[in-house]
C-alpha cells in the first residue's frame, strides 16, 4: 500500500476540534492542491469562501480551525465573457448547476485528501442548506444570481477529549460497484445490505449509534426516520419521503439564483 492510499483509508469525520490553529502555510497548501482537481473545460466553476471568523462558522453551523464553504459559481465565467464582449450563453441552467457541482466537489474533496496528508483533519457538511438559506448570502456576501452554496469542509486539529475513535463504515460490494451494467438487488441483497449497517463490526455514523436502544430493530430504520423525515406509510413498510422537511428552500434557492426555471 502506498501513501496515497494510506491517506484516503485513513480519512475520517471529526466534529470536535481542538483550539490549535493551523498554519498559514498548511492552508496555503490545501488551496493551492485543492483547485488542481479536475474541472469541466478548465472553467473552474466554483468559488471557495474561507472562513476564520469563529462566531461566523457558528452562525454556519460547526466551528474548527478553518471552515471552507464551496459554492458552485458562474459569476466569474459571465463576468471574463462581458470583459471580451461576449454575452455569456448558459443553455440548459441546470445542467450549468450539475457540471457546476461536479468542478466544486472535485475541488472539496481534493482539499479534504490535502489536508489529511498534513495531519489535519476534516468534516464535510451540508449545514449551509440548514436553517435560513439566505444567511450564507448575507454572511459570506454571495451573488444573488448563479452562485449557490454547496457544502461546507470544516478542517482543523481533532479534539482528542471529546472525539471518539471509530470506524468508517463503507459499502463496498454488491449495489455499490457494478461491473459492465447496473444490476438491480434482489431482497437477499437488500438483506444483507441491511444486516451489514446492523453489525457492530463497521461504524456507519456515530449520531445514532444507540439506536437499539432507541427501540428500532435495524440501524437504517433509524437513520430513515430520524435523519430523512421518513415515515412507514402502510403494514409492507414502505418508506414515503415527509414532503415537508426542511430542504424545501434548496430547490426555492435554485430557482432564485437562476439555476432551475420559475
Amino acid at each position: 500500500m502506498n501513501e496515497t492510499i494510506r491517506i484516503i483509508e485513513n480519512l475520517k469525520t471529526v466534529r470536535h476540534f481542538s483550539d490549535r490553529n493551523i498554519p498559514k502555510e498548511y492552508l496555503s497548501v490545501i488551496l493551492k492542491s485543492c483547485v488542481n482537481a479536475a474541472t469541466a473545460s478548465a472553467r473552474q466553476t466554483y468559488s471557495i469562501i474561507v472562513v476564520d471568523d469563529k462566531e461566523v462558522m457558528k452562525e454556519i453551523g460547526y466551528v474548527g480551525g478553518i471552515m471552507l464553504v464551496f459554492c458552485v459559481d458562474f459569476n466569474r465565467v459571465i463576468d471574463m465573457a462581458e470583459y471580451l464582449g461576449f454575452q455569456y450563453k448558459h443553455g440548459i441552467p441546470i445542467v450549468d448547476f450539475i457540471t457546476g457541482s461536479t468542478d466544486t466537489i472535485l475541488a472539496a474533496q481534493t482539499a479534504a485528501i490535502t489536508a489529511r496528508s498534513l495531519g489535519i483533519d476534516s468534516f464535510f457538511s451540508n449545514c449551509v442548506h440548514r436553517g435560513n438559506i439566505n444567511r450564507m448570502y448575507n454572511l459570506l456576501n454571495l451573488p444573488e444570481k448563479y452562485c449557490f452554496p454547496l457544502i461546507a469542509l470544516i478542517l482543523g486539529y481533532s479534539d482528542e477529549k471529546k472525539s471518539k475513535l471509530t470506524k468508517k463504515g463503507r459499502l463496498s460490494g454488491p449495489g455499490i460497484i457494478h461491473f459492465n451494467k447496473y444490476e438491480r438487488l434482489n431482497d437477499q441483497g437488500v438483506e444483507n445490505i441491511v444486516l451489514e449497517y446492523d453489525s457492530q463490526d463497521k461504524h456507519f455514523l456515530s449520531l445514532i449509534d444507540d439506536w437499539r436502544e432507541k427501540g428500532y430493530n435495524h440501524y437504517l430504520e433509524c437513520f430513515y426516520e430520524k435523519w430523512c423525515g421518513c415515515f412507514k406509510v402502510d403494514e409492507k413498510n414502505d418508506y414515503q419521503i415527509n414532503a415537508n422537511n426542511q430542504y424545501n428552500q434548496v430547490e426555492k434557492m435554485l430557482i432564485k439564483t437562476g439555476f432551475l426555471p420559475d
